[in-house]
């Protein structure tokens, strides 16, 4: 049977804690009169591992996982693979929350079935208005697209802005202004910046 429903609720707790800043972040952002956009997809990268009977099959526990139960969404989902060996759950919803929702209950569905280990990141994309980034800034009539990455090991986010394909290709000023920014609105940010690692080749 899966178990994922029966875990600790202080470490479901806590890792929802840590999760749904994010939204906490994009209330206060309108709040305030600026723009941001989420968009409709996010991501679970983790480690592949068929010794682990929950890993070897999630993709048959996926409509179990998102769709049964108090809480369900209509949340979309496609399982791939990348170039780094690493695999992916990507999630697709036009509503945030349930876009959120549905990211969380993957994670914990996976540390719950012995998988919590293989877990690397969850994955959001969103566009930030150029003021949201810095009240001064040039950009302050346009967007800046940023993905914002929650690392499970270090239970918070921090903003990645690649600028290129190529590893070490990425908008570190930038980041570092917007990684301020979502502080003050209210988002849980990776306080060491060399942690703050890259991650190219997001298949969304």
């Amino acid at each position: 049977m899966i178990s994922w429903i029966f875990g600790r609720r202080e470490q479901r707790d806590q890792l929802w804690e840590s999760m749904s800043s994010i939204s906490t972040m994009v209330d206060t952002i309108k709040r305030q009169g600026a723009a941001v956009s989420p968009r409709r997809q996010a991501g679970i990268i983790f480690k592949p591992d068929d010794s682990i009977p929950f890993l070897r099959d999630l993709d048959t526990h996926m409509d179990s996982i998102l769709y049964e139960g108090e809480g369900a969404t209509k949340t979309a989902f496609d399982m791939t693979d990348d170039d780094h060996g690493m695999r992916w759950a990507i999630l697709d919803d036009g509503d945030f929350r349930d876009l959120l929702s549905s990211a969380y209950t993957v994670a914990n569905a996976m540390s719950f079935n012995n998988a919590g280990q293989n877990l690397l990141a969850a994955v959001f994309n969103f566009d930030f208005a150029g003021d949201v980034i810095r009240s001064d800034s040039n950009l302050s009539t346009g967007f800046v697209q940023s993905y914002v990455i929650f690392r499970f090991d270090r239970n918070a986010y921090y903003p990645f802005i690649p600028t290129g394909p190529g590893e070490g290709e990425r908008d570190r000023e930038r980041e570092r202004d917007l990684g301020a920014s979502m502080r003050n609105h209210g988002l849980k940010v990776e306080g060491s910046l060399s942690e703050w690692l890259g991650l190219w080749g997001i298949p969304f």
